[in-house]
């Protein structure tokens, strides 16, 4: 997603979409991050619930883009390596 798009929806590293189907297009809205609110000393501490395992968009799209290169690049690759 172009950086523009990603700073105009407020979205950074692990950030979730939903994505709807409206007239044909594709809508993307952020998904609220689940969070709790504890005191700490005193002082409100911002804890994320969910505990993201799977890779990260930006970890996927390096991923794709290696592989990309490999198909498209093979013997050049191999020597670089």
């Amino acid at each position: 997603m172009p950086k523009a798009i990603r700073d105009s929806l407020g979205l950074r590293e692990g950030s979730r979409l939903k994505l709807e189907i409206q007239g044909g297009k594709i809508e993307a809205e952020p998904e609220d991050d689940e969070v709790d609110i504890d005191l700490s000393s005193g002082f409100p501490v911002i804890r994320s619930k969910s505990s993201r395992k799977e890779p990260s968009a930006v970890e996927a799209i390096k991923a794709d883009r290696e592989a990309r290169i490999d198909r498209l690049t093979p013997s050049y690759r191999k020597s670089e390596k």
